[in-house]
C-alpha cells in the first residue's frame, strides 16, 4: 500500500473517529454542569487486576476521595483546553442538536470569566473549587497562555468581540507582570499579586515547572497563544512579543545545535547546572518545531524548516520506537531515551510535527515514522471504544497509566494532531 492512500484511510478513520466518537466523549463526560468543565476519570480498573486485593480496596476508597474532591476541582490548564476543543470542533463544523460545541464553549467561558478570572489583581488563578471559590489563587504563566489561546478559539467560534478583549487584556497583564525587563523572556511562577514565588529550583504539586527557572515549555506556549492572538489582534506588541518569543525559544532552549538544548534555564539564561534538570524532552522540542512553523507563517516571515527538520531528526534518531512506533518520552542529546515511557502528548505533537514533516517533503524517512505513529497509538494509545487515549504505556504497549481524563488531559494535544492529520491527507475532509 503506497504512503499517500495509507494516510488517506488513516485519516478518513480518524475523522470519524473524533466526530462521532472521542468529541461526544469529551461533551458527554465534562459539560454537564453549569460551573465549568467537570475533568476526572478514575481509569479503567480492569487493566490493573494484578494488584493485591488489600491495595485494591485500599485504592477504591482512595479514589472515591479523590472523585469527590475532583468531581468540584476546576483548574485553569483543563478549563481553557476543553474550552479551546469545544469551540474548534464547533469551526470544523461538527456541531449538532445533541452536541452543541458551541453552547459547550460558552459554558466554559462563562466560567473562566465570571470565577477564574481575578477582576483585583488581573490574570486568571489556578485552581477554583465550584463550592468553595478560589483554592489556589497562583498566576503561573503556562495557564495564563493557554486562556489566551482559548479565548482566541471562542471568539472565532463564536464572532464574540468579547473573548477577543479580554484576551488582549491578558496578555497586557502579563507583560505587565511577568515580562523580565532585564533580561528578556517572560518569569513563569507568582503569588496572586503577581509577587514573586521564593521557593526557587522546587517543584510544587501540581504546578508546572521549576519555580524561578524560565522553562523552554512555559514559552513555547506563551509562543503558541502569541501567535494566535497576532493573527486576530494583528497588534505591533503582540508582534514584537512573538518575535522575542520565537527568537529565545531558537536560541535559549531548542537550537538547531540540539547538543546546547536544554528544558530549563536561569533568570540570566545561564544553564541549570544540576543533572536533575538536565536533558530534553523529545514531546517539547517536536512540539516546539511545528509551532516555529506556525508562529512564522504567522508573521508572513520564511519558515525555517532546516531548523525544524534539526530536531525532528534528532527526535526520530534518538527518542523514536523504530520497532514498534511512537516517541519516547526524554533523554539527553544525542544520547538514546533514557525515560522510553510513551505519553499521549508526545504521540500527538509527534504526529502535528510528522506531519507537516510529510506535507513538506513526502519523504520515505517521514512517511515510513508518519505511519509507525499512527499505527502505534491506533493499537496501544488507544484502548476503548470511544477512542479516547489513555495517558501512557511503556516502550512495548503496556499500560502504565490507563486513566483519559484529568487535570493535565483534556483533549486538546489530541484532538488538535488529528485535526492537523485530517486536514492534512483526508480526501474532501469537512475539515
Amino acid at each position: 500500500m503506497s504512503g499517500l492512500l495509507e494516510r488517506s484511510r488513516a485519516a478518513q478513520e480518524w475523522e470519524t473517529l473524533l466526530k462521532d466518537r472521542m468529541l461526544p466523549y469529551w461533551h458527554n463526560t465534562t459539560a454537564n454542569s453549569r460551573a465549568g468543565y467537570q475533568v476526572y476519570d478514575p481509569g479503567d480498573q480492569t487493566l490493573v487486576r494484578s494488584r493485591s486485593w488489600r491495595k485494591r480496596i485500599q485504592s477504591a476508597i482512595k479514589g472515591r476521595d479523590d472523585r469527590r474532591q475532583n468531581e468540584t476541582e476546576r483548574g485553569l490548564v483543563s478549563q481553557a483546553r476543553l474550552l479551546w476543543v469545544f469551540s474548534h470542533a464547533h469551526i470544523l463544523g461538527y456541531s449538532t442538536s445533541q452536541h452543541d460545541y458551541l453552547k459547550a464553549a460558552g459554558l466554559g467561558y462563562s466560567y473562566l470569566i465570571e470565577t477564574m478570572l481575578d477582576h483585583q489583581c488581573g490574570g486568571l488563578y489556578w485552581k477554583t473549587d465550584v463550592t468553595r471559590g478560589v483554592i489556589e489563587p497562583l498566576k503561573i504563566l503556562y495557564g495564563q497562555s493557554i486562556a489566551i489561546y482559548a479565548l482566541v478559539e471562542y471568539h472565532r467560534a463564536s464572532g464574540l468581540a468579547d473573548p477577543l478583549e479580554y484576551a488582549c487584556a491578558l496578555y497586557q497583564t502579563v507583560q505587565r507582570k511577568f515580562h523580565d525587563k532585564t533580561h528578556g523572556g517572560w518569569i513563569e511562577h507568582c503569588e496572586r499579586d503577581f509577587t514573586l514565588l521564593t521557593c526557587t529550583g522546587e517543584r510544587l504539586p501540581g504546578v508546572p515547572d521549576i519555580i524561578g527557572f524560565k522553562s523552554g515549555d512555559a514559552h513555547l506556549h506563551w509562543m503558541e497563544a502569541l501567535t494566535e492572538l497576532y493573527i486576530e489582534a494583528k497588534d505591533a506588541s503582540v508582534r514584537d512579543s512573538l518575535v522575542e518569543a520565537i527568537d529565545l525559544l531558537c536560541t535559549k532552549f531548542y537550537p538547531p545545535n540540539v547538543s546546547t538544548s536544554c528544558e530549563y534555564r536561569l533568570p540570566d539564561w545561564k544553564p541549570v547546572t544540576s543533572d536533575e534538570f538536565s536533558g530534553i524532552s523529545h514531546g517539547h522540542m517536536i512540539e516546539f518545531g511545528w509551532l516555529m512553523l506556525h508562529a512564522q507563517r504567522a508573521l508572513r516571515i520564511p519558515c525555517n524548516w532546516d531548523h525544524f527538520e534539526s530536531l525532528l531528526r534528532h527526535s526520530l534518531g534518538y527518542g523514536f520506537d523504530h520497532e514498534r512506533g511512537g516517541f519516547y518520552f526524554r533523554g539527553k542529546p544525542h544520547e538514546p531515551a533514557c525515560d522510553t515511557t510513551k505519553f499521549w502528548w508526545v504521540q500527538a505533537e509527534g504526529l502535528s510535527a510528522l506531519t507537516d514533516a510529510v506535507a513538506q517533503f513526502d519523504s520515505d524517512e517521514y512517511n515510513g515514522a508518519l505511519i509507525q505513529l499512527v499505527n502505534w497509538i491506533l493499537s496501544y494509545q488507544i484502548r476503548s471504544d470511544d477512542g479516547v487515549w489513555i495517558v501512557s504505556t511503556g516502550a512495548e504497549g503496556r499500560p502504565q497509566n490507563v486513566k483519559k481524563a484529568g487535570a493535565w488531559k483534556a483533549a486538546y494535544h489530541e484532538v488538535r494532531a488529528i485535526a492537523k492529520f485530517v486536514h492534512a491527507f483526508a480526501p474532501q475532509s469537512s475539515i
